[in-house]
Formats: structure tokens, C-alpha cells, sequence
């Protein structure tokens, strides 16, 4: 099942020449929370002016985040929404309609045929990540989640134990043992724990825990030691990794089946990890093996995440009706 898996570093500066002449100076917010518009150089654009392509009612939400990296992130992840729907399902970019309800996602109200799209987006540091189905022709339900991480949110100086012991009960034995044993690459000696790689490796868990509850697309209660992640790649590298698997404690959570599930894992750069959970219905897979068709082409493939600049995300773009409430 074919999978959109898009990554933007939101640091890339929006030129001009990205956005000319779809948009012009539409916003007099020019630095959203930053006094350094005078010493920006004239082909330099304020992100600010991409609200123009997004609905009235969106684009308002967007304005009331008060640091500018926040904004940056909500904007370009409902971007790549926009962009994902126009690219893969031949639908019109001012034509799309989102409701924001309980989910953990935008969840797609028009064009109808749509809605059952599995997709998810994820936002933390540099980056944005999008994850979506491209296939509308597969017989077997997914579902989808990403999770990206910045390793460097950990206060400065604090020890990996006294960073992870609030999180300690989302955790199982065997993978506070897999944090704990980390070690430095640089280390001569593989009982040598260094806090940079343990916090890694948290953060890699971590990820994985949140791919999983983003793809149940279900609150914040959920039991997170349920599950135990086994890892068998232990370093991480640029090349996507597919080999963790999951396991499930009892009790069970009814919403969880332990069945059909993937993933991949790969650093988007040196300070920034993400994961990506997809779920096939494997009672639809098992139906088709017993009629005789051949088995589904994996979900995941192990190709690297495609990562966009602006021109790319904004090629379809679309300005919204100024009066738009969408």
C-alpha cells in the first residue's frame, strides 16, 4: 500500500520567488512575535503571508499562537495537509473543508468521498512530518500515525534519571533496561553509559508510543506500558529502520490489536527522530490470501522520507475566498 511520507524543515526561508504572484503582501504581520523585519533581506517573505492560503476560521486559530516557531509549525503542517489531499486524491486546494474535533487530527469534512483518508502529521523542533494514505483502491483499512521528536528539549545538565522518572510509569522493564545500557558511540567500553545516548533512546521509545496512540487516534489516558517495543537495530541512522516490533501486556486494551502492525524509525538530522505506525486490517489480508491473491506489497518499504522545500509544498497552493470560514 503505496504511503505519502513527507518531511519540511521549517528553519528553509520562504523566498519570493516561492510565492510569487499567488500571494501578495496580504498581512501586516510581519514578524509575529520577532522585531527583526527591518533587518530582513527583501527577498525574504514572513511566513505570515501563507495564512492567505488556508481558510479564514484556520488561519484566525493560527494568529493566536504567540511564539513564532509555534505558528510556523501549525501553518506548514496544515500545509502539507492541503498539499498531501491536492497531490495524491485529485481534489482542488480551496475546495477542502477540516473540522477540528476531539481527534488528534484535522478530520477531513469535504470532499466527502474523502473521510476515510488514514493520514497524521506531526510538528516538534525543526520539523514537520506528514504521513498519509495515497491508495484509495486497497480493500484493507489503516491506520497511521508519526510521532517526530528534537532531542535537545532536555533541560541542559539534567541527569537521564531525574529527566525520565516522570515518565517512568509509561514505560516496561525491558525498555528502561534498553535506555539505561545506552552508551556513547565514542565510548571504548560498552558498560560506559553516556545521559546523550540514553536520552535517544528515550526519545526514540517515546516516539513509538505516541505513533502508536496518534494512529488509535485516542486520548492521553491510554495505558502506555501496555505496550513494549523491542528493538533490535540499536542505533538509529538516516535509513529508515523496520525491524522494531510490538508486544502487548495483559490486560489487553480493547482497542488495541497486536496484529498487523509496522513501523520505521530514521533521524531526520542530528537532533531530531521521528516513527511512523501503520496498522493493515489482517482479517481483509488473511480473506484475500485464502481466495487465491497475492499477498499486499509491504506498508512500509524502507525508502527514505521525502523531504520538501517550499516550492514543492506550494505548487498547488491555492489562495482561500478573502471572506472564507471554511
Amino acid at each position: 500500500m503505496p504511503l505519502a511520507r513527507w518531511a519540511f524543515n521549517i528553519r528553509q526561508p520562504l523566498l519570493l520567488e516561492n510565492v510569487e504572484p499567488l500571494v501578495t503582501r496580504l498581512t501586516d504581520d510581519d514578524t509575529h512575535g520577532s522585531d527583526s523585519s527591518s533587518q530582513r533581506p527583501p527577498n525574504i517573505v514572513p511566513v505570515s503571508n501563507l495564512l492567505n492560503f488556508l481558510p479564514k476560521s484556520e488561519a484566525d486559530s493560527l494568529l493566536q499562537l504567540r511564539l513564532e516557531d509555534d505558528m510556523r509549525r501549525a501553518l506548514v503542517g496544515r500545509l502539507m495537509i492541503h498539499a498531501f489531499f491536492t497531490a495524491h486524491h485529485n481534489c482542488q486546494w480551496e475546495n477542502l473543508v477540516f473540522d477540528n474535533t476531539e481527534s488528534t487530527k484535522p478530520v477531513l469534512v469535504s470532499p466527502e468521498h474523502l473521510k476515510s483518508v488514514s493520514y497524521n502529521i506531526s510538528h516538534h523542533g525543526d520539523w514537520v512530518i506528514l504521513v498519509g494514505n495515497t491508495d484509495l483502491s486497497c480493500d484493507s483499512p489503516v491506520r497511521l500515525g508519526v510521532d517526530v521528536m528534537d532531542f535537545q528539549e532536555q533541560v541542559s545538565g539534567e541527569s537521564f534519571e531525574s529527566f525520565s522518572a516522570c515518565f517512568q510509569h509509561q514505560f516496561t522493564p525491558n525498555e528502561i533496561t534498553f535506555m539505561v545500557k545506552a552508551s556513547s558511540p565514542e565510548s571504548s567500553s560498552p558498560d560506559c553509559a553516556s545521559v546523550d545516548a540514553q536520552l535517544k533512546r528515550f526519545y526514540r521509545l517515546w516516539c513509538l508510543k505516541e505513533s502508536i496512540v496518534k494512529a488509535l487516534d485516542i486520548n492521553s489516558d491510554f495505558d502506555l506500558k501496555s505496550i513494549e517495543f523491542t528493538i533490535q537495530d540499536e542505533e538509529e541512522t538516516e535509513k529508515p529502520i523496520l525491524s522494531t516490533v510490538i508486544g502487548v501486556h495483559e490486560p489487553k486494551p480493547e482497542v488495541l490489536s497486536e496484529e498487523g502492525w509496522s513501523f520505521e524509525e530514521a533521524l531526520l538530522d542530528s537532533d531530531h527522530c521521528y516513527a511512523i505506525a501503520a496498522q493493515t486490517d489482517t482479517t481483509a489480508s488473511s480473506s484475500s490470501e485464502e481466495g487465491g491473491s497475492s499477498s499486499s506489497p509491504a506498508i512500509l518499504d524502507g525508502s527514505e522520507i521525502r523531504r520538501f522545500d517550499w516550492k514543492e509544498l506550494l505548487k498547488d497552493a491555492v489562495p482561500y475566498p478573502v471572506h472564507s470560514s471554511a
